[in-house]
């Protein structure tokens, strides 16, 4: 009768370093390629990885509006951001919220630029962005100021025929 050898797996050192190199190798590259992205949970925090550039998400409140920061990386001479509104504040106009809630743009800002941007200041990002965050937030801003030219439309009649009364006046006395 043959006896069986049973061969054994044997973990040796060498085999756990060439596993652990490996892991690191693909926790590295889940971080170069932004599969995985810092979380910060601090304005300081965001504001380091913006003026470097880093990838890093940022969930932040600002005017009682959930807003989510996610920086993609560098593309080129740019620094690609990506800015969503994630929920409006509690007691915000239904139409504002469909107008708003969900939507989100991307910024391309350009490198030398990040130094001066804060996320507390999306207006100064606004120049940078294209999206439906974007366009919505131009939408309100159309609204407003086709009310405000409505209601007051008596008063700037009114304006405009004295400015061309005053005009025409002034023309026929120079004539003269």
């Amino acid at each position: 009768m043959a006896i069986k050898e049973e061969k054994q797996f044997r973990f040796t050192w060498k085999m756990g370093l060439v596993v652990f190199s490996i892991l690191i190798v693909i926790v590295f590259l889940a971080f170069f390629f932004g599969i995985v992205k810092k979380t910060c949970t601090d304005e300081e925090c965001f504001s380091d990885a913006l003026k470097k550039c880093g990838m890093a998400r940022y969930l932040k409140l600002q005017n009682y509006n959930y807003y989510r920061y996610t920086i993609e990386g560098t593309r080129g001479d740019e620094c690609l951001i990506n800015v969503e509104l994630v929920k409006m504040a509690l007691g915000s106009p239904q139409d504002k919220i469909d107008l708003f809630e969900g939507k989100g743009m991307t910024c391309r800002v350009p490198k030398k630029e990040l130094s001066l941007m804060q996320s507390s200041k999306i207006e100064g990002m606004l120049k940078y962005c294209s999206g439906p965050l974007k366009e919505a937030m131009y939408q309100l801003i159309i609204e407003k100021l086709y009310t405000l030219i409505v209601s007051n439309m008596g008063q700037i009649i009114g304006e405009i025929e004295e400015v061309m009364v005053g005009g025409l006046e002034g023309s026929v006395v120079s004539e003269a």
